[in-house]
């Protein structure tokens, strides 16, 4: 599991944006520069040309520097756009590279000026892909490039075109680029950082011999930019080809989010990995709501959905009238409003979604499914806790009913009550207001007339995951139960639900807080049996057959009198 908030090249990445944010206003130079008409042939390389200005002496250096100058003298086809003296500051530049930081000098200076094969000034306007992947525009010379005007273009040298710029190129920064060099960014980027797995890109890089050991000397490295965070997450924010939407929160409101959602992500001690899976979790749902591709979004102003939406489930990562008052980008809910090279960025004090809508939800267990159904056996090969009942899944043409099906448990035997469990996955470790789904026996196939106004009394018993500790100081699994009270007794020892006979009814059971988080784990932590509890001299007035439909836990958010009935929605 890797580790987060690697902030290995911050400061040298904060102090070089700030430095090519900088140009030169030399009143040395002439506003309007003539370029050359039609250029002129050389007979000398790229390196040579340049090196031979003494007004690109500057530029020299940083080439030198760099190990670029292999690239200049050589046979490669490259187009150079060269800034003159006192347009840069040449000497922060070459510090950068001493403390280490010359990647960062390449990425975001030399190669903002370099593009491969040959580009000429003409009339007509040119896209121009730059080394670093930046696309850029390329005119005549008085346009220039980038808006910046040539002091002379269409040198054609022996491996490329020089074209000597007044000015050094803007580099425009990407989301990604952009939380890199911005303080206030640290903790978002450290996380995503982490996850960065960069490799050579050996078929278009360019190399010229090898060292000693054999290995090659390369005079371009195309590097190939991976992150595994981001492709969990559906948004590439480092690729110049993008067009997202970022709502990037600053240190503060990432480390409040960050405090809240590590809570409901409490995981079992015995768990393998829980500490790692914690603060995974943690800072995956800080983030899953905060990236939106533009390009699946082309309705933005009417809704947007993150780069996590899932068609098959609607209901969630989708934000509707989000530029409007109430909004999640609603003027007020930002900072600033940022463009970069590859969408626009948002910054944010506080996040404005929730948990809820990144990952505090409903869980629902439809209780026709058989892999909802806890199938244990005891020591005799008898059910556990699924026993005495026959059940079926029973398929139902109705909207009332969910997913179009339920369970009917009916008695083994005559005497016989249905005791039924279900397994409830991926519960963290928050509240919960739980709820049963029962359908009416008059819905029902296959029932006697004399029945089908009867309710169902029935009990709820919970068992949860745990560990004991022996003489020994060893941990042991073991399980914790209990049944729950009727939340509708004033009294509170009422133990016993009853459903409605005449129609589907959604039945609370009360409010729940586990203490300990079981997402995406191989063992479920909790389980709802459900029994039925009818007396011998109570069936003329309770069934002890259930027709079960679901299962619904919803995140807890307001505080729920004692005496309070829910009732939820149907879908």
């Amino acid at each position: 599991m890797n580790k987060i908030f690697n902030n290995t090249i911050r400061t040298g990445a904060v102090a070089l944006a700030s430095l090519l944010a900088c140009y030169s206003c030399s009143d040395t130079w002439d506003e309007h520069y003539e370029p050359t008409v039609g250029g002129v042939v050389v007979d000398a390389t790229l390196y040579q040309q340049i090196k031979a200005d003494k007004g690109l002496s500057d530029f020299v250096e940083i080439i030198d520097a760099t190990g670029y100058k292999a690239l200049l003298d050589e046979s490669q086809i490259v187009t150079v756009f060269a800034p003159v003296n006192g347009t840069f500051n040449k000497d922060s530049l070459l510090n950068e590279i001493a403390i280490g930081h010359k990647d960062l000098v390449i990425q975001r200076f030399v190669k903002n000026h370099i593009a491969r094969y040959n580009y000429s000034s003409t009339p007509n306007e040119q896209s121009i892909l730059m080394l670093n992947k930046k696309r850029t525009t390329f005119t005549d010379g008085i346009v220039g490039v980038d808006q910046i005007p040539a002091k002379s273009v269409n040198t054609v040298c022996t491996n490329g075109v020089l074209h000597v710029m007044t000015n050094s190129l803007p580099f425009h920064t990407n989301i990604y680029e952009y939380m890199e060099t911005e303080p206030l960014m640290a903790e978002i980027y450290g996380f995503l950082r982490s996850y960065d797995e960069d490799s050579l890109d050996v078929n278009r890089s360019v190399y010229r011999g090898v060292d000693a050991e054999g290995n090659r000397i390369y005079v371009d490295s195309v590097l190939i930019t991976a992150n595994d965070a981001m492709r969990q997450l559906d948004s590439y924010i480092y690729e110049e080809d993008s067009d997202y939407i970022a709502i990037v929160p600053t240190n503060e409101a990432y480390k409040a989010r960050y405090e809240e959602v590590k809570t409901y992500f409490n995981y079992n001690p015995n768990e393998e990995d829980g500490d790692s899976l914690q603060e995974y979790y943690a800072n995956y749902y800080v983030l899953n709501t905060l990236f939106y591709n533009k390009n699946a979004n082309f309705h933005q102003e009417d809704s947007l959905k993150s780069t996590v939406y899932n068609p098959y489930d609607p209901k969630y990562n989708v934000f509707y009238k989000p530029f409007e008052e109430g909004g999640i980008l609603a003027p007020g809910n930002y900072v600033e409003k940022i463009e970069c090279s590859n969408g626009t960025l948002y910054k944010v004090d506080v996040i404005p979604t929730t948990i809820y809508d990144a990952f505090f939800r409903d869980i629902e267990i439809e209780c026709e499914r058989g892999g909802s159904i806890n199938q244990d056996l005891d020591e005799k090969g008898n059910g556990k806790y699924t026993k005495t009942c026959n059940y079926t899944a029973i398929s139902e043409n109705n909207d009332a009913i969910s997913k179009g099906g339920y369970l009917d448990a009916q008695p083994s035997s005559t005497s016989g009550q249905p005791f039924v469990a279900f397994n409830i996955p991926n519960t963290l470790s928050g509240t919960y207001d739980m709820y049963v789904v029962t359908i009416p026996l008059r819905m029902g196939h296959g029932v006697q007339d004399a029945d089908t106004l009867k309710p169902y009394q029935f009990r709820v018993n919970m068992f949860y995951r745990s560990a004991k500790e022996d003489k020994a100081g060893a941990v042991w699994p073991t399980t914790k139960s209990e049944t729950l009270k009727n939340p509708a007794d004033p009294a509170g020892k009422e133990q016993n639900f009853v459903s409605d006979p005449l129609e589907i009814d959604t039945i609370f059971l009360g409010t729940k807080t586990f203490t300990e988080c079981y997402y995406n784990t191989t063992q479920v932590g909790v389980m709802m049996q459900i029994q039925a509890y009818v007396s011998s001299s109570q069936t003329k007035n309770y069934s002890r057959r259930m027709l079960l439909d679901e299962i619904i836990l919803k995140p807890h958010k307001d505080p729920v009198e004692a005496t309070e009935v829910k009732k939820t929605p149907k879908h």
